[in-house]
C-alpha cells in the first residue's frame, strides 16, 4: 500500500546509479530472453515460445552476477526447461491479488500478549462551543466534536450533512474524492443519532464522519486503486478498516483518492491537490485522505503505508499522520503493495485524535496472518520529565529546546545505514502482487506513474538475492534496536526522509505533527518516531508538542479554489 516516490527516482532506497543499473540489467534480460522466445531466435536452441537457450541464461547470469561454464549452464538449461509447465501453473493460481503468503513478516521481539487490553483516553474538552458557522465545525478535533454530540448541540446528521457539502464544493478542485457514499453515510449518521439519543455510546468516534483512501473495499461501492486499469472495479466485500470503523459508530462518507496503485497524488482523476496551495500536489500516497482532512472536509481520513505514504501527505498538507507499528491494523480487504510492509493508520488533526481513530483499529484478525494481539492504553502524560529523546542531526533546534523546557534529556542519535540492496524488497513484492496485469497487458494502462518501469525492473531480481534481503533485513532491525537503546523515543525534522524506508522495513512506528509555517510560508512538520508498540508514548511527546506549537488551529485559505456544485 504505499510508497512515496519522487518524480525521479527515490524511496526504494535506491540511488539514482542503482536504479539505473537494475534498469540495464532489465533491458539486458530483454535483450537477450526477450527475442529468443517471442521470435524464434537462432543464435541459440530456442525455436518456439517457451523453449529456452544457452543464451537466455547467459544473460540472467550476467544480471544476477554469477558465472557457469558451458557444462554447468547445459546441466541447468535442462533443469530449467522443466521448471517451466510448474512456472505457468503457479501463475495461474496466483492470479487473486488478495492470495497472502504462508509465511508472514513479524516486528523481531513481538509476541501476542495475554491481555491485549485498549483503553484510550483522552481528556473530554467541556469549554467547546459550538461554531457559528457549519464550515468550521469539521476543524473542531474528534472530543470536541464529541463533546458537541453528547451535549445536543450538534448531531451526526449534521455533521454529516456538513461533510457532504463540503466534499461536494471543495472534492473536485482539490481532485481528493473519488467517490461520495452519501446515501450510505446519511443511514449511518442517523443511526448513530438514534443510538446516542437512546443511551447506547459506541465511544469516541460514534457519529463522528470520515473518508476511506480507495484502496478499502467496501460492498456497493468501488475500489478502483488510483488507475484506469483498474477503474469500475467492485470488490464484493468489506474491509477489515470500514468493519471497524462501522463498528466504532463512525460515519463512511466518501472514497478517497490515492496515486495509481500506491505511488504520488497522481490518479485517474488528476492530481490531488494541497489545500495549502493548490498549485502544487499534495504529495501521496494517501493523497485524498490528507487533503480533505487538511481543508476541513472530513474530521479524519484512513491512510496506508508502505515507504512514507502518510507521513509525506500528512507533512505537505500539514495535518497529523500516525504510521503505527507493522501488524497493529488488518489489512484484509485493501490492496496489497508489498506483504510484509503495507501498514493501515489515521490521518487527522491532532496526536490525540489519530490515537482515537486507531483504538477503533487495532486487534488480531485471522483474515490478516500479520495482525498481533497486542494492549493499545493511554492517558495524556502530565509530564514529560524524566524521558530521554534521541535526536537527528537536522532536528530542529527550537523543538529540541521546547523539549528540554519540559525536563526532557536529549542526546544525539545517529541511525544504521540501510543497504541499498534492500530496495529489492519492496520491488520484488509489489511485481509478484501486480503480476497479472504484467503478464495480460493492462500494465499499459498505468500511465499515471512510473510502476510499470519498476514492476519490469524487479522481475531480474534473483530468488536468492531476494532472500539475501530478508536476512539482511533482520540484522537491520537488530542495528536500530541496539542504536535506539536507551531512548523512549527519536525526533527527526519533517518525515525523517532519510529513515522512511527503513523504519518500514523493519516496523517501527512514526508519528507526524505540523509545527506552523516557516518565515517563507512552507509547511514544517517534526517526526517522532519509536520502538514496536511505542505509539502511546510517541502521542503523549506530540501531545505536548502541539499544545505548544498551535499549527493544528491553522486553516488553508480556500477562496482561490472554484467550488463544486455542492
Amino acid at each position: 500500500m504505499v510508497l512515496v516516490y519522487d518524480r525521479r527516482m527515490a524511496t526504494h532506497g535506491l540511488t539514482r546509479k542503482e536504479f539505473l543499473v537494475r534498469a540495464m540489467g532489465a533491458a539486458l534480460g530483454a535483450a537477450v530472453g526477450g527475442p529468443a522466445w517471442a521470435a524464434g531466435a537462432t543464435n541459440g536452441v530456442a525455436q518456439t515460445p517457451g523453449q529456452l537457450s544457452l543464451d537466455d541464461l547467459r544473460g540472467f547470469a550476467r544480471v544476477v552476477g554469477i558465472e557457469f561454464t558451458e557444462a554447468e549452464l547445459k546441466e541447468v538449461l535442462r533443469d530449467v526447461q522443466g521448471e517451466l509447465p510448474g512456472l505457468q501453473d503457479l501463475r495461474r493460481v496466483t492470479d487473486d491479488q488478495t492470495l497472502p503468503p504462508a509465511t508472514s513478516f513479524r516486528v523481531r521481539g513481538l509476541r501476542d500478549h495475554p491481555n491485549p487490553r485498549v483503553d484510550v483516553r483522552v481528556p473530554t474538552p467541556s469549554h467547546t462551543i459550538r461554531p457559528s458557522s457549519d464550515d468550521d465545525l469539521l476543524f473542531l478535533t474528534i472530543p470536541e466534536l464529541g463533546t458537541l454530540l453528547r451535549r445536543g448541540e450538534v448531531s451526526s446528521l449534521e455533521l454529516t450533512r456538513v461533510a457532504i457539502a463540503r466534499l461536494q464544493r471543495f472534492g473536485e478542485p482539490l481532485h481528493c474524492v473519488v467517490e461520495l457514499t452519501a446515501d450510505r453515510a446519511l443511514r449511518e449518521a442517523r443511526r448513530a443519532d438514534e443510538e446516542l439519543e437512546s443511551g447506547y455510546d459506541r465511544g469516541p468516534l460514534h457519529g463522528i464522519p470520515y473518508g476511506l483512501k480507495d484502496l478499502f473495499a467496501v460492498r456497493g461501492t468501488r475500489t478502483q486503486w488510483g488507475t484506469a486499469a483498474y477503474r469500475h472495479q467492485r470488490i464484493p466485500e468489506d474491509s477489515a478498516v470500514y468493519e471497524r470503523l462501522r463498528e466504532a459508530g463512525a460515519v463512511l462518507v466518501a472514497k478517497l483518492s490515492l496515486g495509481a496503485l500506491a505511488m504520488n497524488d497522481v490518479w485517474f482523476g488528476g492530481m490531488t491537490r494541497n489545500p495549502w496551495n493548490p498549485a502544487e500536489g499534495s504529495s501521496g500516497s494517501s493523497a485524498g485522505s490528507a487533503s480533505s482532512v487538511a481543508a476541513g472536509l472530513l474530521p479524519f481520513a484512513i491512510g496506508t503505508e508502505t515507504s512514507g505514504s502518510i507521513v509525506s501527505p500528512t507533512h505537505r498538507c500539514r495535518v497529523t499522520g500516525l504510521r503505527p507499528t507493522f501488524g497493529r491494523v488488518s489489512r484484509y480487504g485493501a490492496m496489497s503493495l508489498a506483504w510484509s510492509m503495507d501498514k493501515v493508520g489515521p490521518i487527522a488533526r491532532t496526536a490525540e485524535d489519530a490515537l482515537l481513530v486507531l483504538a477503533a483499529l487495532v486487534g488480531v484478525d485471522a483474515r490478516d496472518a500479520a495482525t498481533i494481539s497486542q494492549p493499545l492504553v493511554y492517558r495524556r502524560p502530565r509530564s514529560l520529565r524524566g524521558l530521554r529523546v534521541g535526536i537527528s542531526g537536522d532536528a530542529p533546534k527550537e523543538v529540541v529546546e521546547q523539549l528540554h523546557r519540559a525536563g526532557v534529556t536529549t542526546a544525539p542519535f545517529r541511525a544504521p545505514a540501510t543497504p541499498g540492496a534492500l530496495g529489492a524488497i519492496i520491488g520484488v513484492e509489489s511485481a509478484a502482487m501486480f503480476d497479472k496485469i504484467t503478464r495480460d497487458g493492462r500494465l499499459k494502462e498505468v500511465t499515471e506513474n512510473e510502476w510499470p518501469q519498476f514492476f519490469r525492473a524487479a522481475r531480474f531480481t534473483g530468488a536468492v538475492e531476494y532472500a539475501q534481503c530478508d536476512r539482511l533485513r533482520g540484522r537491520l532491525m537488530e542495528q536500530w534496536a541496539t542504536a535506539a537503546e536507551g531512548f523512549d523515543c527519536l525526533l527527526a525534522n519533517d518525515t525523517a526522509a532519510a529513515w522512511i524506508y527503513a523504519l518500514n522495513l523493519i516496523g517501527w512506528p512514526q508519528i507526524l505533527v505540523p509545527r506552523g509555517p516557516s518565515a517563507q510560508g512552507k509547511g514544517q512538520s517534526v517526526s517522532l518516531v519509536g520502538p514496536p508498540l511505542s505509539e502511546p508514548r510517541l502521542v503523549g511527546v506530540a501531545a505536548h508538542l502541539q499544545a505548544a506549537f498551535g499549527a493544528h488551529r491553522l486553516r488553508p485559505d480556500l477562496t482561490s479554489l472554484t467550488p463544486g456544485p455542492g
